[in-house]
């Protein structure tokens, strides 16, 4: 390639795509999207992989409660009374704000513990601590346990 040929080829364009449109960007954020896109596919594939099922799809009816957490080895007596309950468990997550429910998905459902979702979130560790009780604490009183 001679100089010539260098002075004529245009800089690369950089797009990503935002609500079914391709905006142009700069090369270091496009970098960092696709690098983002990636990671939350990685995780998908290694949540299905595991059978981890958000606690969001089980209101979609993708997967019903009983599917998840269902144990195939027990009586009829016993999975009566587990699915008896896992409804009453659900029903009073649902009477919880969306914070609350997201703490416990990522707590109970995703498996984090509190100080991975520390460092995920930038919370600190401490309060985190302080509303897992507090979310706990309530379900206890909905529960009457």
């Amino acid at each position: 390639m001679n100089q010539s040929d260098d002075q004529n080829k245009e800089p690369r364009r950089y797009f990503i795509p935002v609500d079914g449109k391709y905006y142009e960007t700069t090369k270091e954020i496009y970098e960092v999207y696709y690098r983002m896109d990636r990671r939350e596919r990685y995780l998908e594939e290694r949540d299905l992989k595991k059978g981890v099922v958000n606690f969001s799809d089980m209101g979609y009816s993708y997967y019903s409660a009983e599917e998840i957490l269902s144990d195939k080895d027990t009586d009829i007596e016993t999975e009566i009374m587990n699915k008896m309950l896992m409804e009453t468990v659900l029903e009073a997550i649902s009477t919880l704000d969306e914070e609350e429910k997201w703490l416990i998905q990522e707590l109970f459902f995703c498996g984090k513990s509190q100080r991975q979702l520390s460092k995920e979130t930038d919370i600190p560790l401490m309060t985190i601590n302080n509303r897992k009780k507090k979310v706990l604490d309530k379900l206890r009183k909905q529960l009457k346990i």
